[in-house]
């Protein structure tokens, strides 16, 4: 079984006093304000991707462990295989948690969709239409990173419960193993176009920032 694929994803955050005319300041203002409340929301995403990363590692070592088991250990693969369905069981509340904290952060962040119709320059109304268009772009991207996560975790419950069966088939268990191969192949994937949407947000915001300090 393949080694757990941790997601690795940080949002900058380091916000910039607006230095733009009169005109625009409040409304940069305010979009700055959502920007850093969007940030502050998601720090429990971050957290949680710690805690999930320290729950896989520990995961990982009960496979291993099972799997150097033979069949005079029948008790030993049972407790093991317990211990490892409790840790999934962690994950998935982990990964729920974490999917609402997303949801808020995004209920947060569209309140600045209004605001830049407000903008008066033409420049700055593109450039902040481009960061929150990529960043509609992350959270469209998250959903499948859940999806493919959730599914893999299911079916590698489904494989501890069945290594716990006494009289097992192997060629049962090998087509579950290969079906949790490909379900971490799917959220590499996910986690992958995941992180490159962040890394655009974060070049986007760049930008924005830039701009209105220049």
């Amino acid at each position: 079984m393949k080694k757990w694929i941790k997601l690795s994803v940080i949002i900058s955050l380091a916000l910039l006093v607006a230095a733009c005319g009169d005109k625009e300041e409040n409304t940069t203002k305010e979009i700055n304000q959502h920007i850093e409340a969007t940030v502050q929301i998601e720090a429990e995403f971050e957290e949680n991707q710690e805690k999930i990363a320290e729950l896989e590692d520990e995961d990982e070592k009960y496979y291993e462990d099972i799997i150097q088991l033979g069949s005079d250990d029948y008790d030993e693969i049972v407790e093991l295989a317990d211990k490892a369905i409790e840790l999934l069981e962690e994950r998935l509340d982990l990964v729920e948690e974490e999917k609402e904290s997303i949801q808020s952060a995004q209920e947060e962040f569209v309140k600045i969709e209004n605001l830049i119709g407000d903008l008066s320059d033409e420049d700055l109304e593109k450039i902040s239409q481009e960061m929150y268009d990529s960043m509609m772009e992350r959270y469209d991207s998250y959903d499948d990173v859940y999806k493919q996560y959730v599914k893999s975790v299911e079916l590698t419950e489904e494989l501890y419960i069945l290594l716990k069966e006494e009289e097992f088939n192997e060629d049962d268990v090998y087509d579950v193993i290969a079906d949790v191969n490909e379900s971490y192949d799917k959220v590499a994937k996910a986690f992958e176009i995941f992180n490159n949407a962040t890394t655009k947000f974060n070049e986007e915001k760049q930008s924005y920032y830039e701009y209105i300090t220049k």
